[in-house]
């Protein structure tokens, strides 16, 4: 049974982030993608000082559900120590920004940005 609070959090999203990636049939394996609450937000939002791109890669490290990245023997096979590590080191520039699309979408960071555009257009 989920808790009340996850009961309103958007369902996860599935999506193929990379045509690359295909699982025993062939097919095109979806990553599984979450919305993130705030509390979890905090404990990954941006440090003072920080690089910005170090902010999104545990961002998006942190909604990826499927493909677990935080797999010892993935993490190893692509000699990475961390899930947005190995995010960097697994993807193309291009699946990267899908990926980084879905997660900000996923998150309502998109649906706000229209609004904000609306707002502004209002006369």
């Amino acid at each position: 049974m989920k808790l009340i609070e996850e009961q309103y959090l958007p369902e996860q999203k599935e999506i193929v982030i990379s045509n690359r990636f295909v699982g025993e049939n062939g097919q095109p394996i979806s990553w599984k993608i979450k919305a993130l609450k705030e509390k979890e937000h905090q404990k990954i939002k941006k440090r003072e000082g920080e690089d910005i791109e170090k902010y999104w890669g545990r961002f998006c490290a942190n909604c990826v559900v499927l493909p677990n990245l935080n797999d010892e023997e993935l993490l190893k096979s692509y000699g990475c120590h961390s899930a947005d590590e190995v995010l960097k080191e697994m993807l193309t520039m291009g699946e990267y920004m899908i990926l980084l699309k879905t997660v900000r979408e996923q998150n309502c960071f998109e649906e706000r940005k229209q609004n904000i555009k609306y707002d502004i257009k209002k006369p």
